[in-house]
């Protein structure tokens, strides 16, 4: 579920797959009502959507939305589908965002760096937003939950990757001490070109430095042409050249994630090669040539 519009964040990632963050903030309201996104998430369960879990998430940072509280409790009266929250942690500092999240059975935060030069480097904070500030909010949200915390370390080469890198990260997460720890690495295009991906060797002996928790959820493929921006527009231009489709009917027909998705709907809008439509409530896309 997207909380928040388009690259609405408080960080602005140099490894972001859905590019560079248009508004850096840390201002929370809400950017898209709990109502209405409630309505959505009860139509798709009425249908007979299953699902491992409805993951709080979005193209941006959902905790900015000031409706998350609200939105996760009154999911778990509809469904015992369990309530997963994505986030980069920034706002844990914060007691009134800790406490709305607090009922949600796993929370998967972000820890990219084990100190300021680096969470500047990575992670480009709102400047309200310190290393410390992050991590405090961290460790005061692992001692008040009472769910699994799943952490996410994203390595970049030559930036956070070494295993020097690795004993520093292991102090803060012998710390945190979360139920996993998943170590992931730049397999799609990234916001900056100098976000470059780690090998597999090196992420598993990454692991190994960081302890029994962690592992590699990175997706590497061996295809060449997997994940690049070439073979994602052909294969959007090709179903769009076919049929009109939603963001849900592109995702679902690719088996590519909505939020990838969105990173070339924008940029094929914005090239003129695709347009949109709106029929009802729904928002269409289509090649230019289709009328």
């Amino acid at each position: 579920m997207d909380l928040v519009p388009y690259k609405v964040c408080s960080y602005d990632c140099i490894y972001c797959q859905l590019g560079r963050t248009k508004e850096k903030t840390i201002e929370r309201k809400p950017y898209i009502p709990a109502a209405e996104i409630l309505d959505q998430v009860r139509q798709k369960l009425q249908e007979g959507v299953s699902a491992d879990y409805i993951t709080v998430a979005g193209s941006g940072e959902p905790t900015l939305n000031s409706e998350i509280g609200r939105l996760i409790h009154d999911m778990k009266k509809h469904t015992k589908i369990p309530v997963a929250v994505l986030t980069n942690g920034s706002l844990l500092a914060d007691s009134q965002v800790r406490e709305a999240i607090m009922a949600a059975d796993v929370v998967l935060p972000s820890l990219d760096a084990y100190d300021q030069k680096g969470f500047e480097t990575i992670n480009r904070p709102h400047p309200d937003i310190s290393f410390a500030t992050m991590a405090q909010g961290l460790m005061a949200f692992r001692k008040a939950y009472g769910g699994h915390i799943w952490l996410e370390v994203f390595v970049l080469d030559g930036i956070n990757a070494s295993e020097a890198d690795a004993t520093k990260f292991k102090h803060w997460i012998e710390k945190l001490n979360p139920e996993k720890v998943h170590v992931n690495t730049a397999v799609r295009p990234c916001a900056e070109t100098h976000a470059r991906q780690v090998s597999p060797e090196k992420l598993a002996s990454f692991c190994n430095v960081l302890g029994k928790k962690a592992e590699v959820i990175a997706p590497f493929d061996t295809s060449p042409e997997h994940g690049t921006r070439a073979h994602v527009e052909e294969d959007l231009l090709n179903l769009l050249a076919r049929r009109p489709c939603t963001l849900d009917d592109m995702s679902s027909g690719l088996q590519v994630h909505r939020n990838e998705i969105l990173k070339y709907i924008e940029l094929l809008v914005r090239a003129h090669r695709i347009g949109t439509v709106k029929r009802g409530s729904e928002v269409y896309y289509q090649a230019k040539d289709v009328q």
